[in-house]
C-alpha cells in the first residue's frame, strides 16, 4: 500500500523536478506516475506491435495486454463481463459513440433524451447533433432539459416530472467538472424505472471513488484516462450486456464487412461480436496499457484513501476560501447541506476577472483554470475558476494559494 504522505510527489517526474509549482488542475487532466510512463516506454522498447495482427511473440504480448487491462477495468468499475468494457479515445468519444452506435438506430420520431444543459458539453452536444443529423432524415427526436439546485446537484423531482413513456435515455453526470457534486445516480434509476436507458458520464469519479456500475444502475458509463493518471487518448465506455444487441457500429474497417443486400432489400454488416464491435482500427495501444499501470496504482494506494484525502482537502479549501469576501462561488458543496466534496471548488473573485486572477496564479508557479470549463449553462454564463485538487496537493499548497488571494484583497 503507498500511503499519502509529504513524500508522496516523488511518485510523479513532472512535479517531482519541479518543486515549487503547484498543480490544481487535475479536473483537466492529472499528472503521471513514474510506473505509468515506464508501461509505456516498456511497449515502445521492447515489444512495440500491434494487436490481433500476427501470431509472433511481439503481438501476442500487446494482444495479451490488452486482454489484461481489459478484465482489469472491467473489475475495477464491478462490470460482470470483460465484453462489456470498450476502449475510446475518452469520455468525448465514448459519449459520442452512445449518439452513434445505440441513438442513431434505436430512436424514432417523437422519442425524447432527457439532458442537462449545465453538463459537460460533451454531455450535451452529441445528442443535439445527432438530433440535427436523424432531422435531415426526417426523424424528429426531442430532447427535454432537466433542472439542477441550487448547490449543483441534479433535481431529482424535476427529472420525475420531465420522464414520460416517450423517454429512451437520460444522460448524466456522476461528480459535475465544475460544481464538484456527487449526484445519486441509483436514486434516479429507482424514478425512473428499467425501461428507461440511463448514460453515465462518470469522467470525475472513476479513479476519484469507487464506481460499480451494478450498484449505480445505469446502462452506459464512459470515462477518461487521463483523468485518473493514464496517458491521453485512453477512455473507456462500459455498455450493459442488456443492451448489445440494440448496437451498430458506428466506425467500420479492418475484417468488418458489408454483406450484400437480402431478399428483403437490407444489408448486413457482418461484424465481430461486443467490445470489438464498436473498437474498428488499430487502439491506442500504449494508452491502454497505461491504464492498466494506473489502476494498479490507484489500487495500492486504495480508493478509500484518495476520497478521503480529497474530501479533506476540499474541505480545508473551502473553509479558506469562505473567508474571502471577495469570492463568490458557483453551485456546489459551499451551498450543499450534505458532507460531500470530491476535490472540485468554481468561484468568481470581484475586482478581478477568471483571465487575469489566472495569469496571476501562473506567475507565482500556480496553476488553475480559468474560463467557462467546456459548460454551455450557468457556469457559462461568466468565466470562473477553478480550483481541483488530488492525491498529490496538500494544505500546505492550498495556503500558499490562499496566500496570494489575500494579498489581493488588500490591493
Amino acid at each position: 500500500m503507498i500511503p499519502i504522505d509529504h513524500s508522496f510527489r516523488k511518485y510523479f517526474p513532472g512535479l517531482y523536478q519541479q518543486q515549487k509549482l503547484v498543480y490544481l488542475d487535475s479536473a483537466s487532466t492529472t499528472q503521471k506516475p513514474h510506473s505509468v510512463l515506464e508501461g509505456m516506454n516498456e511497449y515502445y522498447q521492447q515489444y512495440c506491435a500491434n494487436a490481433g495482427r500476427g501470431n509472433y511473440t511481439w503481438a501476442q504480448r500487446v494482444t495479451d495486454g490488452i486482454n489484461s487491462v481489459r478484465a482489469k477495468v472491467a473489475a475495477f468499475v464491478h462490470a460482470q463481463h470483460a465484453s462489456e468494457i470498450v476502449f475510446t479515445a475518452g469520455t468525448t468519444a465514448g459519449l459520442n459513440m452512445i449518439a452513434y452506435a445505440w441513438g442513431l438506430h434505436n430512436l424514432r420520431s417523437g422519442d425524447e433524451i432527457l439532458y442537462c444543459p449545465d453538463d459537460h458539453k460533451a454531455n450535451v452536444l452529441p445528442w443535439l447533433h445527432l438530433q440535427a443529423l436523424l432531422q435531415r432524415f426526417g426523424t424528429t427526436i426531442h430532447l427535454i432539459p432537466y433542472r439542477i439546485t441550487s448547490s449543483g446537484e441534479i433535481d431529482h423531482e424535476n427529472i420525475r416530472a420531465k420522464a414520460s413513456s416517450k423517454t429512451r435515455l437520460i444522460t448524466l453526470t456522476h461528480i459535475h467538472n465544475v460544481f464538484g457534486t456527487l449526484n445519486d445516480i441509483a436514486r434516479i434509476r429507482t424514478l425512473v424505472g428499467q425501461e428507461v436507458l440511463l448514460s453515465l458520464d462518470a469522467a470525475q469519479s472513476v479513479g476519484h471513488l469507487a464506481v460499480d456500475v451494478q450498484e449505480l444502475g445505469v446502462d452506459f458509463l464512459s470515462f477518461s484516462g487521463h483523468k485518473m493518471f493514464a496517458a491521453p487518448g485512453t477512455g473507456v465506455t462500459w455498455i450493459h450486456t442488456r443492451i448489445h444487441d440494440q448496437l451498430s457500429p458506428f466506425l467500420v474497417g479492418g475484417e468488418q464487412e458489408i454483406a450484400s443486400p437480402s431478399s428483403s432489400g437490407e444489408t448486413h454488416l457482418h461484424t465481430y461480436e461486443m467490445p470489438h464491435l464498436l473498437e474498428a482500427g488499430t487502439l491506442n495501444i500504449p494508452g491502454i496499457l497505461s491504464l492498466g499501470r494506473a489502476i494498479d496504482f490507484i489500487n495500492d494506494i486504495t480508493l478509500t484513501t484518495i476520497e478521503q484525502h480529497g474530501k479533506t482537502l476540499t474541505y480545508y479549501l473551502l473553509h479558506h476560501l469562505q473567508q474571502i469576501p471577495e469570492v463568490i462561488f458557483l453551485p456546489g458543496i459551499a451551498y450543499s447541506k450534505r458532507p460531500v466534496g470530491y476535490g472540485i471548488l468554481s468561484f468568481y473573485f470581484e475586482g478581478y476577472t477568471a483571465s487575469e486572477l489566472g495569469f496571476i496564479l501562473s506567475s507565482q508557479n500556480i496553476y488553475v483554470r480559468v474560463g467557462t470549463h467546456c459548460t454551455r449553462g450557468r457556469a457559462a454564463q461568466q468565466d470562473s475558476v477553478r480550483i481541483s485538487l488530488h492525491v498529490y496537493n496538500t494544505t500546505e499548497e492550498i495556503d500558499t494559494c490562499m496566500a496570494i488571494l489575500q494579498e489581493l484583497t488588500s490591493v
